[in-house]
């Protein structure tokens, strides 16, 4: 019977029982329960009319300059995002926002385009509140 569902001569035989397998296993397993997209700021939403995915996240920024944020998320994954005069800017209040209101610190929104780059190309960004409490 062992034989038949293959335990001796695949699973049980030391082949497939190596650490890394075990631990990509475990972690596809996890993936499926534990990470689902929900627990997530990112996500995909839609597709543009270019193609380019487009994706959503909030985080803080943790370097600014012209026309660049780098924002890390609460899971601590960094996105690196692009913004021009076309990209949207608003803070929190609703009210228009701009450039200068992008700094180091600030809690933010984006919707934009994943480039093949792995940047995003923001064509809007939400300035958000302060950080929720956590429990």
């Amino acid at each position: 019977m062992a034989d038949h569902l293959g335990l001796k001569s695949g699973l049980m035989s030391g082949r497939f029982c190596k650490p890394a397998f075990l631990i990509a296993i475990a972690l596809l397993l996890l993936g499926a329960s534990h990470f689902s997209a929900s627990q997530y700021s990112t996500r995909r939403v839609a597709t543009s009319a270019q193609g380019a995915p487009t994706f959503t996240l909030e985080g803080k920024i943790t370097e600014a300059e012209s026309g660049k944020l780098t924002i890390n998320t609460e899971e601590n994954i960094l996105f690196h995002v692009r913004y021009d005069d076309k990209t949207e800017i608003k803070r929190a209040d609703g009210s228009e926002g701009s450039a200068k209101d992008l700094k180091v610190g600030a809690r933010v929104h984006v919707v934009g385009d994943l480039e093949e780059s792995g940047e995003i190309s923001a064509s809007e960004i939400t300035l958000l509140g302060k950080e929720p409490n956590k429990p």
